[in-house]
């Protein structure tokens, strides 16, 4: 079934949500190991490649399908930023819509082992 107008609003802020949630335990660790904040146009892009890759003082925070799957999210968070809500479609949002949950798993399974005994330093 596909959501109506008022549901895809919804769904679309929830993901914004999400996406932002995400940047921010990004930005924490890497303000926290010292690495600092990508700059530029495409810093929230950087900061997931920043966090996909080990450092010689961490791990990598991010697997690459992880990368990729959080890669929806950002790329949808710019859409909801720049689009007015009744520019929103289901066949763009549904895949990010339905995965959220997993995507939220995978990244929790990310972070216990980044925080835990996979952090270096």
């Amino acid at each position: 079934m596909v959501p109506d107008e008022i549901e895809l609003a919804a769904l679309a802020a929830m993901l914004h949500s999400f996406d932002n949630g995400v940047e921010n335990l990004l930005k924490r660790i890497a303000v926290e190991t010292g690495e600092g904040l990508p700059v530029g146009d495409v810093w929230h892009r950087r900061l997931l490649d920043q966090m996909a890759g080990a450092t010689d003082d961490r791990p990598a925070v991010l697997s690459e399908d992880l990368r990729s799957r959080l890669r929806l999210y950002l790329d949808f968070r710019h859409v909801f930023r720049h689009s007015y809500t009744f520019d929103l479609r289901w066949d763009k949002m549904r895949k990010p819509v339905l995965h959220c949950d997993e995507t939220l798993t995978a990244l929790r399974a990310s972070l216990e082992g980044f925080w835990g005994e996979g952090r270096r330093g």
